[in-house]
């Protein structure tokens, strides 16, 4: 258990600030994000999944993802918008536009929870991180021709989700 908690302590002191920001993307409340980062860190020092992990960074990412998106589904209540960009310039929008971009966003990620959890890795460090598919690949043991492959179908199915064929809808975001 000490050599867990160790190598949890070594990953946040690394990867910590990625990790927090992650959360705070895919919940859009900075409010909540530390709580959920204290949930992480406890959940990675019970799980022994993170010691056997050929990337300890790929487990805690994949695991915070996946905390963040079982808080959304646990809240049944309107999220407000973010207060900060979460990494992203701040723009000027109309009232009424960052209303129907929120709106919007909401949708996306309400529809990417409903993804196997794969997909839903892929969804969120490719769209959401901005990762290559490259490093995707890496981070996933996959080759980046399956991680596009996963990409792909996943957008087909958040399509269908969303009720709209329109690609530059979902991955103009």
């Amino acid at each position: 258990m000490k050599d867990r908690y160790k190598k949890v302590l070594k990953l946040l002191e690394a990867e910590g600030p990625r990790l927090h920001a992650l959360l705070a993307r895919l919940t859009r409340r900075q409010d909540i994000t530390g709580d959920l980062l204290q949930e992480l860190v406890t959940r990675l020092c019970q799980s022994r999944g993170i010691e056997k992990a050929r990337d300890p960074f790929a487990y805690a990412y994949r695991a915070a993802a996946n905390l963040a998106f079982e808080w959304r589904r646990a809240q049944r209540v309107r999220l407000r918008p973010r207060e900060e960009p979460c990494g992203s310039p701040v723009t000027a929008r109309s009232p009424l536009g960052a209303i129907i971009d929120d709106e919007e966003l909401e949708r996306v990620l309400d529809a990417t929870a409903r993804l196997h959890e794969l997909a839903r890795s892929v969804v969120v460090m490719h769209y959401i991180e901005q990762m290559s598919y490259e490093e995707i690949a890496q981070r996933l043991g996959k080759k980046p021709q399956h991680v596009r492959s996963i990409a792909s179908k996943a957008l087909a199915q958040l399509r269908t989700l969303l009720g709209t064929n329109h690609a530059d809808e979902i991955e103009g975001g």
